[in-house]
């Protein structure tokens, strides 16, 4: 097979199980070990396709030398290990554009296969979109690897991820950012995509100025920086948690918020709203019962932000709720005292307007 007759390469290692089934591979792929790696000329392909151990820290070095020294962005798909968050970790670091969990079914295949090779004319409208997002997906990543590792966030790049946001939403409208995220990510990471999104659309709509649009937006980034310790098996469970699995769950904001402060240059209101981002107005929240005039303006934003991009998440057990649908639970919860009306309103009209 020459180079020019193949668009996807798949770089495996042999930790990774059964060999790839080659019958199942198309004719426009070319399979090499993972060693090969850094003697192949990558330039050519459309799409990379890695299936290696992603907790290795030698399999990491090899993928980061050849991956992230790439001159074009070729798009790059893992396939993981599902309940092992430091592979995701890993592969977003690596700037995975889309997960799929091994042992790769042919559903999956055809699932990356559609958005590695998908027409570049069919992209083109959202190819800024999509780049955004990637780029975000990786700030992420790499923020998420920070708290594990009790290193620096990396503000430079959390900064350029949350201005291309800006840009994107601003540019091309709520509806195409929700649907690009849907398309190409899953889990926590889709959810922190869905919530920034929205909190940028709300800044924009209502007209704050710039410095207030890239704080909610860098808000939206971090709210749940904490769920990097949270694992991915309570994260991602489909049916009602335990009491023993949510108490995991609710630790998250303390989490996020004790590893902000220590580690990060951050404004006192974004720190308040990583914290308290699941209080509510009546005092029932986590995690520190706030209630009334004790939760900031900014808290009171991305907590109904929150709420929204989690209703508007696309799961495999649920499909994305429509927006009248979604504002119309946000409605009651503020006729329930839980939620401030005024905002939601406002999150209303910026929902209809874009």
């Amino acid at each position: 097979m020459t180079g020019s007759s193949v668009a996807v390469l798949m770089v495996t290692d042999s930790s990774s199980g059964k060999p790839f089934p080659a019958a199942r591979w198309p004719a426009i792929a070319r399979v090499e070990p993972l060693s090969e790696l850094g003697r192949i000329d990558l330039s050519p392909y459309s799409a990379i396709l890695v299936d290696a151990d992603l907790s290795s820290g030698s399999t990491i070095d090899r993928l980061k030398k050849s991956l992230l020294a790439l001159e074009r962005n070729i798009p790059r798909y893992f396939l993981v290990t599902e309940g092992r968050r430091v592979e995701m970790v890993q592969a977003n670091v690596l700037g995975a554009h889309a997960t799929e969990t091994r042992p790769l079914t042919p559903e999956g295949l055809q699932r990356l296969l559609a958005s590695a090779l998908r027409p570049p004319l069919e992209e083109a409208p959202d190819t800024a979109k999509a780049a955004a997002a990637h780029a975000a997906t990786k700030a992420l990543g790499s923020a998420f690897e920070a708290l594990r590792s009790d290193a620096r966030l990396d503000a430079a790049a959390l900064a350029d991820a949350s201005d291309d946001i800006v840009d994107s939403v601003g540019a091309g409208g709520l509806g195409r950012w929700l649907d690009t995220v849907r398309a190409h990510h899953q889990g926590t990471y889709q959810h922190c995509l869905l919530v920034t999104g929205v909190l940028t659309n709300f800044a924009q709509r209502v007209g704050m100025g710039s410095a207030d649009i890239s704080k909610l937006t860098t808000a939206g980034l971090l709210h749940d920086i904490g769920k990097a310790t949270i694992p991915v098996a309570i994260l991602e469970k489909p049916g009602k948690l335990t009491p023993a699995e949510f108490a995991q769950i609710a630790r998250h904001p303390v989490e996020g918020y004790e590893y902000l402060k220590a580690r990060a240059d951050l404004g006192s209101d974004i720190l308040a709203a990583v914290r308290s981002h699941h209080e509510y107005l009546d005092g029932s929240g986590y995690p520190d019962g706030l209630m009334g005039s004790q939760i900031g303006d900014l808290t009171r934003i991305v907590t109904i932000c929150d709420i929204y991009g989690a209703l508007s998440e696309r799961r495999a057990y649920k499909p994305a709720m429509s927006p009248p649908e979604a504002l119309a639970i946000l409605e009651d919860m503020c006729t329930a005292g839980k939620l401030e009306a005024a905002l939601v309103r406002a999150l209303r009209k910026a929902v209809d307007a874009a």
